[in-house]
């Protein structure tokens, strides 16, 4: 270039570079057009194009749009003007930091239009590529709660949409060509499309990733890729050679291609493990992407591949929620116990179970331990019974949870109804396998002195499947007689040992806790806590936390209900196993008998059911204050469990689940109004006033006794639908009969005769249809309803004709039938009129 040439180009810089300062914009395009300078620009476009980039500022859109489309324009022109090889290359280098996005978003368009100019592209697109690659991978995470998190995530989605806008026409291109340069365009953009889904896009909410396109912007990724590949699922195979760690050659591959194939999908570097992870969880979860996927795949190697990218989502905090939606929607699309043994071979699928068990355990959020816990019972039921023992076995061996180790006695007991089921039954939960398991279910590491509030998870379960084999197997189907002696010595004896030295242990506390109350009642120092007097309670090992006194009291006296519930299952497993022995002895005509030995135990039979019934009536109390939010259901028995100290788990001792609960609530309706009924006729025998008559009297007991529903009102449709089921008909009969005849006795019906039978029926009736009549009435204090039962109560005139007339009446057991069939009859209407089927 001669020294004449230099200056004229000094000069044509000088000027656009003022030009665009001053906002001279009609000068600075004529510099373009001016064909005279065409030479300059070819020749000088390294030096220009950093002068017009350097004006493409956030602050510039925003204040001097001008400006922007001035430079625009001054691009546009360079591109049209100047070599595309060298012009991708110059606008590339404009691209810096993710500080400003709307530099980055032009020169991505401006790129555009050079590549369409260029014959083989390959080259330039992999320089693009590479510059987007760095662009993305410096975008900020943003960080929930600080001040620019929204400015972050607007950033990011700008950047997304410049890309896609620039990918776009590329994969429009290279879908309709099939040679190779093609071929190898096709992979380069469908390795990008899939980094794209990593890292900062794998970190933003499902609500925070709109596009401004129609789409949300991971969708539309998928999308694009498709129209590339044609088949989303091919890349698993890639997927599966990073996770076995194995590089394997196709023979018919060219090494160059293949080598291109390995840099561009199985190398972390290029697309992350979390990239691959969430490009498959919106293939296989969002509907209308599974739609694109070729319906020829086998779900068992579908999942079998994507069990990678779940265990990556599930040991990633931020993606505990993708991970387990992820293997939700795949094992809705699997088929029960198609999961067979020779999978396990696979280490991947215990490594799932591992991951699994820790967010069931320790994840922070408990709705997603609780969702975890339904996945791992779905994940447990794909297997079959044979592979089904051996995934038991490795969580008895690998789990030292007490709630994860109760949660697989479970399974077992689950797996052994299974198994007595099918015909003829299968052997894998039964016999010398059913003995093993039992070994770990039932064992106490050590022994008697074993931390047994620790563990009463996993005791209470072991003692229930045990008591469930005992009650089920009289005839040792599944070999449970040939472990009772173990079982004996090995087990029971040292629990029962245990929980009494237990128990002393903590009420020992509790009187060390009491006597270091009153000291501080009496000397009033509060640092006396933090001195080396202090007792410091330890569970499992484990130091409990700094608490006040009467906390830690509070506290001890729950290990002990703990105890008592742990004892109560306990004594029942024993009386199944005094039952087994009897059947046992019957069974093979070896009658023994030791009377003194059998009156000492019934003896101690009283007393256990005793105090077992005692435990269960607290429970039952305490869990009506929880009916209103929580209904006649297994829910509240739990809630009034805990609330007085027991575990939930207890509700296992109320089989018939809510309709215990409403039993309970029966009963002690119908004792209140009978202790109600006694006082009055006292009082009336005392002082008599004015006689009443007896369908009066009935008229106000009944009353009574329905005022006590009131409270209950709202949720009491759900107990009648409870109580009206086919199982709970002749408890609730029982209990209307009971009522009936209490009415009637204190009101003075004191009949031998036919009266007896037919006055109860017709007060039965009464009783349920304003019971019924009174769900529906919203007037004030139930005016209506009394007034409804005023009216049945008049109708009811043939009761008086039944006290003098004892003709055409039926026979004492018709009559007794009839009054059986009534009640039921105002069950079943209850039911209907209610449109209920409600079971708990």
């Amino acid at each position: 270039m001669t020294e004449l040439q230099e200056d004229f180009t000094k000069t044509f810089i000088k000027k656009l570079t003022n030009n665009l300062k001053e906002n001279k914009f009609k000068e600075v395009l004529n510099l373009f057009e001016d064909s005279k300078y065409d030479d300059i620009i070819k020749d000088s476009s390294w030096d220009i194009v950093p002068i017009v980039a350097s004006h493409l500022t956030a602050e510039n859109i925003k204040c001097n749009e001008d400006l922007i489309e001035c430079c625009k324009s001054i691009l546009n022109t360079i591109v049209e003007k100047c070599n595309p090889s060298e012009t991708v290359l110059e606008l590339l280098e404009q691209i810096e930091g993710p500080e400003d996005v709307i530099k980055f978003s032009i020169i991505l368009s401006i790129l555009t239009k050079c590549l369409s100019k260029m014959k083989d592209k390959t080259k330039a697109i992999e320089w693009c590529i590479s510059t987007i690659r760095s662009y993305i991978e410096s975008l900020s995470i943003p960080e929930k709660g600080s001040q620019n998190y929204i400015a972050i995530i607007n950033k990011i989605k700008n950047a997304y949409d410049a890309v896609i806008l620039f990918l776009e026409p590329l994969i429009n291109e290279s879908k309709l060509q099939n040679s190779e340069k093609y071929i190898i365009l096709r992979d380069y953009l469908a390795s990008i499309l899939i980094f794209l889904m990593g890292k900062p896009l794998y970190y933003l909410e499902e609500k925070e990733v709109e596009s401004c396109l129609n789409q949300s912007l991971p969708e539309r990724i998928v999308i694009l890729t498709s129209h590339i590949t044609g088949d989303l699922l091919w890349l698993l195979n890639i997927v599966s050679v990073r996770n076995k760690r194995i590089n394997s050659r196709k023979k018919n591959m060219e090494v160059n291609n293949f080598n291109l194939k390995i840099t561009l999908f199985e190398l972390s570097e290029n697309i992350s493990d979390l990239a691959y992870a969430n490009f498959y969880f919106y293939v296989i979860t969002k509907i209308h992407l599974w739609e694109r996927v070729p319906q020829v795949y086998d779900m068992q190697y579908i999942f079998q591949a994507c069990i990678y990218f779940i265990i990556k989502l599930l040991q990633e905090q931020e993606s505990v929620t993708k991970g387990l939606n992820f293997m939700d929607h795949l094992l809705m699309r699997m088929t029960k116990y198609s999961l067979t043994l020779p999978l396990l071979e696979l280490n991947v699928y215990f490594e799932l179970f591992n991951v699994l068990t820790k967010v069931m355990i320790y994840c922070n959020s408990n709705k997603e331990r609780k969702k975890a816990l339904n996945i791992f019972q779905n994940y447990i039921d794909m297997f079959d019974m044979q592979a089904r023992y051996f995934i038991v076995l490795h969580l008895y061996q690998t789990s030292e949870h007490s709630g994860l180790l109760s949660l697989t006695t479970g399974i077992v007991k689950t797996s052994i109804i299974e198994c007595l089921q099918e015909t003829p039954h299968l052997p894998y939960f039964l016999g010398s396998n059913l003995e093993t398991l039992i070994k770990l279910a039932c064992k106490l590491h050590h022994g008697s002195a074993s931390d047994l509030v620790e563990l009463s998870d996993e005791i209470i379960t072991s003692l229930n499947l045990l008591r469930f084999l005992f009650i089920k197997d009289k005839q040792n189907q599944t070999g449970i007689w040939n472990l009772v002696n173990k079982l004996q010595n090995d087990y029971l004896k040292p629990l029962r040992e245990g929980l009494d030295l237990c128990r002393a242990h903590w009420k020992v506390k509790i009187k060390d806790l009491e006597e270091q109350k009153k000291i501080h009642k009496i000397i009033e120092n509060i640092e006396l806590e933090k001195s080396g007097t202090e007792i410091i309670l330890n569970v499992g090992g484990e130091k409990l936390p700094a608490m006040p006194i009467s906390e830690k009291i509070s506290f001890c006296n729950q290990a002990i209900n703990g105890l008592d519930v742990m004892e109560s299952i306990l004594i029942r497993v024993n009386e199944c196993f005094r039952s087994l022995w009897t059947y046992r002895v019957l069974f093979n005509d070896q009658v023994k008998n030791d009377t003194q030995k059998s009156n000492q135990k019934y003896k101690n039979n009283e007393s256990e059911e005793e105090y077992e019934k005692n435990i269960k009536l607290k429970i039952l109390e305490a869990s009506l204050k929880y009916v209103h939010d929580l209904g006649w259901s297994q829910k509240a028995i739990s809630a009034g469990a805990e609330s007085i100290g027991y575990p939930g788990i207890i509700h296992g001792l109320f089989p018939n689940r809510g309709a215990d609960l409403v039993q309970y609530f029966y009963l002690t309706c119908n004792k209140e109004l009978n202790k109600i009924l006694k006082e009055q006729a006292l009082a009336n025998q005392e002082s008599p006033k004015e006689t009443k008559t007896l369908l009066l009297e009935a008229r106000n007991a009944v009353e009574t006794r329905l005022r006590m529903v009131i409270p209950y009102k709202k949720i009491w449709p759900q107990a009648l639908a409870l109580m009206s089921l086919p199982p709970n008909v002749p408890m609730s009969l029982a209990n209307l009969l009971t009522l009936v005849d209490d009415i009637c006795y204190y009101a003075g019906d004191r009949s031998v005769d036919i009266n007896w039978y037919t006055r109860r029926i017709v007060l039965a009736g009464i009783y349920k249809t304003t019971e019924l009549y009174m769900i529906q009435d919203n007037s004030e204090d139930h005016q209506k309803t009394w007034h409804f039962l005023d009216r049945r109560i008049k109708d009811a005139t043939q009761i008086q004709m039944i006290l003098t007339t004892t003709s055409d009446m039926a026979l004492p057991d018709q009559a007794l039938n009839r009054a059986t069939e009534a009640a039921t009859a105002a069950f079943v209407t209850a039911r209907n009129i209610l449109g209920l089927n409600w079971n708990r």
